[in-house]
């Protein structure tokens, strides 16, 4: 990945897929029990962002640009944002360090979405995971004037690479339906020990437009 504009998501795509298996990888050496399939989102996302900070700078839970003066309880905030390395996000901080502008930041929304359940049962989020919660971050995300590089990331727990591929197809239809638009979609793929069913991770990535 470049260190600022225009960002590369197929390097992002393999460095977070990276992150995945690495961690996958540690849960088998150790034969954990559960897996990353059991992780919650946030817990995700902090193993992602850990990953990404060994290469960039990475802050947390940053407000939207277009909400600055509102009161921070009413403020919408971004999953991720990436920016170069020892240059953190400029969120109205006077610090002694050069700092990133929001519109030279890439801004990442995460989802996770996963088939099946506790005990392996099916998980009556996965569809929503896909269509409700995503179609609303890329709305998000293009309507923010200062942000000119965004994606939204799905970590996709499936069973099968038919099973992927036939989602990610349904989702774009969707997005289509409602009139969303996103450019040319990166996919990575993770093989995972099966606890419940799952045995591939994904990790896929719209950038908005």
């Amino acid at each position: 990945m470049t260190a600022g504009p225009p960002w590369y998501l197929g390097d992002l795509a393999d460095e977070l897929a990276a992150a995945i298996g690495a961690r996958e990888a540690a849960l088998r050496l150790e034969q954990a029990p559960h897996g990353l399939d059991t992780w919650g989102e946030r817990a995700v996302q902090h193993a992602l962002a850990a990953a990404l900070a060994r290469a960039y700078t990475v802050t947390l839970e940053v407000h939207y640009p277009s909400t600055e003066g509102k009161k921070r309880s009413h403020r919408p905030r971004c999953d991720l944002v990436v920016s170069r390395p020892g240059v953190p996000l400029h969120q109205g901080e006077s610090l002694p360090l050069p700092l990133c502008p929001p519109e030279q930041a890439l801004w990442l929304e995460l989802k996770v979405a996963r088939q099946r359940g506790a005990g392996g049962a099916p998980d009556a989020r996965y569809a929503q995971q896909w269509r409700r919660h995503l179609i609303a971050d890329l709305r998000k995300l293009s309507a923010e004037p200062r942000i000119a590089a965004a994606a939204i990331v799905l970590i996709a727990f499936v069973e099968d690479e038919a099973t992927l591929a036939r989602d990610l197809d349904g989702f774009e239809t969707v997005m289509a339906h409602h009139d969303v638009v996103a450019g040319f979609r990166q996919v990575r793929t993770v093989p995972i020990v099966d606890r419940l069913g799952h045995r591939l991770a994904a990790v896929a990535l719209w950038p908005t437009v």
